[in-house]
């Protein structure tokens, strides 16, 4: 039987600070579509995706 992981939904500042990649998968209107991955404490690579709206502040 497979196991299944969860990913537990963090906010976008929490995910930057261990983003390993961040990719833009788009940028459309007003909006920005983020795919943010990690890795997880056993070393398997974990990714979430993120819309951040136009004005949006994030840092790096």
């Amino acid at each position: 039987m497979e196991k299944s992981q969860q990913i537990i939904q963090k906010p976008i500042q929490d995910r930057l600070r261990h983003a390993s990649c961040i990719t833009i998968e788009s940028a459309l209107r007003n909006k920005v579509d983020l795919n943010i991955s990690w890795y997880d404490i056993h070393g398997i690579e974990q990714n979430q995706k993120y819309t951040i709206s136009a004005g949006s502040v994030i840092e790096f």
